[in-house]
């Protein structure tokens, strides 16, 4: 009876540490706690092994697009992806990103995949994967930045969609600050209403 009764007891604990999310150390009251949490239930984000997030971190390119990947495709078996053109930690992602038409080959590369990401080539990126890989008919919308102007012809069109979509907004000043780098809160928020 007793070892019926001590089982019963892990099994419970065992469900228990199943079912509760993992949570960051340095999340608790962030604005964006309740989309990284979210994320992180789903599967989607991965703290670092210190048990914390750095919400105000930047991204790097290969973060944002495992990140964005995973969002993308979540039924996908990353665990079987292989990857024999990049030694980098992404190179899976990378390559697949690749393989779907949403990156230029070589465009993330080894060398630069531990480089921060701008607001620009996040949004063409996330505007692609929106069309390409979710097969979400392309939307546009009228833009009302200031700082757009000089975008390349597919990031403004990417940009167009992601308003479009709700994906992406600009800051109070009416910019979009392409040249900007990301935190790690602000993609969480923005893969939230792209799983949405």
């Amino acid at each position: 009876m007793k070892k019926i009764i001590l089982l019963t007891m892990i099994l419970g604990v065992l469900l228990l540490s199943v079912c509760y999310a993992v949570s960051f150390s340095d999340v608790a009251g962030h604005w964006a706690e309740q989309y990284i949490n979210d994320l992180t239930n789903k599967g989607v984000i991965n703290g670092y092994e210190d048990g914390t997030y750095r919400p105000e971190g930047e991204i790097k390119k290969s973060e944002y697009i495992k990140l964005i990947m995973v969002a993308s495709l979540p039924d996908y078996d990353w665990d079987n992806k292989e990857c024999f053109k990049y030694t980098h930690w992404s190179g899976k992602y990378i390559q697949a990103a690749e393989e779907n038409g949403i990156i230029p080959f070589g465009s993330i590369n080894d060398d630069n995949a531990n480089e921060v990401i701008t607001r620009g080539d996040m949004v063409e990126i996330l505007g692609k994967c929106d069309i390409m890989l979710k097969g979400n008919n392309q939307e546009t919308c009228e833009i009302e930045m200031y700082d757009i102007a000089n975008l390349e012809p597919t990031k403004l069109a990417m940009l167009s969609h992601c308003v479009a979509k709700g994906l992406i907004a600009g800051y109070e000043d009416y910019t979009f600050r392409p040249d900007k780098t990301l935190t790690r809160a602000e993609v969480a928020t923005i893969l939230f209403r792209f799983m949405k």
